[in-house]
């Protein structure tokens, strides 16, 4: 009886994965999203060997399970995950300044933290952060905690059951379009705050091989922003 509960549950699942495959808009979408992969070895090139390694390398696998969620309908469980993504990289990102951090989180002694993540003073966007380590993109960096906050908030909504967070779930394992949608949408914006960070602490410090490796990304996704322009045009060593 148990093990053919758990096997309707996989039929659903099942069904959820065809009919996305079926809508022709949401699965380029979702595509997109799982090509990211690659853009997340390009980043995780700029923390390699460093103390913060490890828990990026922890985020990387909750966006997996994000996107696996995504698939087969698990919409709820598929924002937690993308939260979780997206607050462990910007954490790996503000703990790359404070060492020490990094330790205790390691030792499991510290927890990540998105009030000072998100913090206007001197978290990850903050001016004071960005300008430490890029500072001609600093003026940029308002636009970009306003993003993650929304993002954070959205998410937010669907870890803690916020009443909204229920809108076209019924408890049943089913294909909803719109709400894909919304969480295509969602993982796009994260994946773009998360390169902005990364982009920022990591890029004017980059070996001269790995700011050609990432080269397509930063311009690609920041290309239009002058101090990016910069580097690649040799302007900024």
């Amino acid at each position: 009886m148990v093990a053919a509960h758990y096997k309707t549950i996989l039929t659903r699942s099942e069904e959820a994965l065809d009919a996305l495959a079926a809508d022709e808009g949401n699965l380029s979408s979702f595509t997109t999203a799982h090509n990211f992969a690659e853009d997340l070895d390009a980043l995780e090139a700029l923390v390699q060997g460093r103390p913060e390694e490890k828990m990026f390398k922890l985020a990387r696998v909750e966006y997996q399970h994000a996107l696996y969620s995504a698939a087969v309908a698990q919409y709820r469980q598929a924002h937690v995950s993308l939260r979780l993504f997206f607050e462990l990289s910007l954490c790996s990102v503000l703990f790359s300044a404070h060492e020490i951090d990094t330790k205790l989180w390691l030792k499991g002694q510290m927890d990540s933290n998105w009030s000072a993540i998100n913090c206007k003073e001197k978290g990850v966007f903050s001016k004071y952060f960005v300008g430490a380590f890029f500072e001609e993109m600093k003026e940029y960096s308002p636009q970009y905690n306003a993003l993650a906050t929304k993002l954070y908030r959205e998410c937010s909504e669907f870890v803690h059951g916020n009443r909204q967070s229920y809108d076209g779930l019924d408890g049943q394992i089913a294909y909803n379009a719109e709400i894909l949608e919304r969480w295509s949408d969602r993982a796009d914006t994260a994946r773009l705050v998360v390169k902005f960070a990364f982009v920022c602490r990591y890029l004017m410090g980059a070996t001269t091989e790995t700011k050609n490796d990432l080269e397509s990304l930063a311009l690609e996704n920041f290309g239009e922003l002058p101090p990016v322009q910069a580097i690649y045009s040799g302007v900024a060593e």
